[in-house]
């Protein structure tokens, strides 16, 4: 059995570089679904990209929400301007 206090410095590793990488790439003021994004795909988790970015699982859920909906909006928007010409 593993003992519940021990670290998983496997993880920990991980966190630090993603952190490290996502300061690297320049994305430090990046808008928070950017760099959320980067950080889900270098393959974090969504809560554990929120936790690195000083946010919560459930605000990035409804930020990414938010985007595809925009995004398919736009999307549909312009397939009716391109019916409509």
């Amino acid at each position: 059995m593993t003992d519940p206090n021990e670290i998983n410095w496997t993880a920990v590793a991980a966190r630090a570089q993603a952190y490290q990488a996502l300061h690297l790439a320049d994305l430090g003021k990046a808008p928070l679904l950017q760099r959320a994004n980067f950080l889900m795909t270098l393959g974090l988790p969504r809560a554990e990209a929120a936790a690195l970015l000083g946010s919560t699982d459930g605000s990035l859920k409804v930020t990414i929400n938010n985007a595809k909906k925009k995004a398919a909006a736009a999307t549909a928007t312009a397939a009716k301007k391109d019916t409509d010409a």
